[in-house]
């Protein structure tokens, strides 16, 4: 009855315990040195021999370490090796083997691991990436930058609409917008009065384009630079439509209904400065709502243009390196 109790206790220790061998040969030249891996749980039994195959191979170092860094074992200028470890720590372990002999030279390596668990200790990798930078370096580079233009700059006459149905006068107009290649958006400034010198003068004082290139520059924010801006002074209302077709625009002009941005749109405004997101094909429809009075009016339009040009910059280069830092795999 005895012996089968002791069979029995040795094949549940057994069951529970994963076994792990490795054997290599590693050829090394004079102070050429090695590093082994081996993972392990904590409690493990790891077993290590190190024999060289040359008898003349009598001068060899021998490290153990947890990785990276930790040095649990030195054997320095020892022919070979052998080392049963009972493991603290689950982790890595780095064994190091360095040849201070003058010639090449095999060594036979061996290890095993016991392990305190039923799976084998095994080794995965982390890829790491560490970025430094070299020296500053001067380079060509493309840097975009946002530039106003002014593309139309005119005044007209907008009779009221009595004078328009009864005498045949214009109390709207179309404006085509030509908006040139590389356009953001694009603004108008506009004021309405019934004195036409009024209007002259806030005319020849216009020059939004060169105030939202100068805001632009100094702020790189489109919004702030315009929010610096102040609209021109007014003294009577008109009705300006963003329209987006050419049969809109027909529309507008005979009087019938049609479709406008409503972005764009403005009724009864004395002045302002507009913004329009969209580049497509555009007309400003302007009318007279008045029935009595005919009103003078100025309207500037500015596209804002992405122009690309080759500046010099200084720039550290950055130097990445990815390496693999090993891990256990839990």
């Amino acid at each position: 009855m005895k012996p089968t109790f002791y069979l029995i206790i040795f094949l549940i220790v057994f069951s529970t315990q994963a076994q792990t061998s490795n054997s290599e040969i590693v050829a090394l030249g004079p102070d050429e040195e090695k590093e082994i891996l081996i993972p392990a749980y904590e409690n493990d039994v790891v077993t290590i021999s190190i024999t060289p195959k040359s008898k003349k191979a009598k001068k060899n170092n021998f490290l153990l370490y947890q990785y990276p860094s930790k040095l649990l074992v030195k054997v320095e200028g020892e022919k070979t090796f052998s080392q049963t470890i009972t493991i603290s720590n689950n982790g890595i372990y780095k064994l190091v083997l360095r040849n201070n002999n003058s010639k090449l030279s095999d060594y036979q390596l061996n290890y095993e691991i016991v392990s305190s668990r039923k799976k084998k200790p095994q080794i995965g990798y982390k890829v790491k990436k560490d970025t430094t930078y070299g020296f500053p370096t001067e380079r060509l580079v493309d840097k975009k930058k946002l530039e106003s233009v002014s593309i139309q700059n005119e005044k007209f006459y907008l009779n009221s609409t009595s004078n328009a149905l009864l005498k045949g006068g214009k109390n709207r107009i179309i404006m085509p917008v030509s908006l040139p290649k590389n356009t953001v958006e694009w603004y108008y400034v506009f004021s309405a009065s019934r004195e036409e010198n009024d209007i002259k003068n806030t005319l020849s004082s216009f020059n939004f384009a060169s105030q939202l290139t100068k805001f632009i520059k100094e702020d790189n924010e489109i919004q702030s630079a315009v929010s610096n801006l102040n609209p021109p002074p007014g003294a009577n209302i008109c009705d300006i439509y963003v329209i987006n077709s050419d049969k809109d625009a027909e529309l507008f002009k005979e009087k019938e209904d049609f479709k406008s941005n409503l972005e764009g749109t403005r009724e009864n405004f004395k002045s302002g400065i507009v913004k329009v997101s969209t580049t497509d094909k555009s007309y400003l429809g302007i009318r007279n709502p008045d029935n009595i009075y005919g009103i003078h009016i100025a309207i500037e339009i500015i596209a804002l243009v992405a122009k690309t040009e080759k500046v010099k910059e200084t720039v550290n280069i950055p130097i990445i390196k990815s390496y693999q830092i090993p891990y256990l795999i839990d």
